[in-house]
C-alpha cells in the first residue's frame, strides 16, 4: 500500500470519531495481527544448520542413497500430480 493510500486510510479512521476505547481495541487487534504474521515468517538457516545438512547429504551420497536424474524427475512429477489432484 502506498504512503498516500495509508494516509487516506488513517484520515478515514480518524473521520469515524472513535472513542478512546474503540481506538485501543483497533490498535490491539492490529498489533495482534502483526505479531501473528511475524511468527509465521520463516527464519533463515544458520551456518551450522547448513553445514549439518551438507554433511548429511554427503554421507547419503557416499552410502549410495541418491536418485538418478530420471528417478528424481519421476519423483517430482508424481509429487506435482498429487498436489494438483488434491
Amino acid at each position: 500500500m502506498s504512503t498516500v493510500a495509508l494516509q487516506n486510510l488513517w484520515e478515514t479512521i480518524l473521520g469515524y470519531n472513535l472513542s478512546t476505547a474503540n481506538k485501543r481495541w483497533l490498535a490491539e487487534h492490529l498489533i495482534a495481527q502483526v505479531e501473528a504474521e511475524t511468527k509465521e515468517q520463516v527464519e533463515p538457516y544458520t551456518m551450522e544448520e547448513i553445514d549439518a545438512m551438507i554433511d548429511e547429504s554427503e554421507a547419503d551420497f557416499a552410502a549410495g542413497r541418491f536418485y538418478s536424474m530420471d528417478e528424481a524427475r519421476q519423483h517430482r512429477q508424481a509429487h506435482m500430480s498429487q498436489l494438483l489432484n488434491s
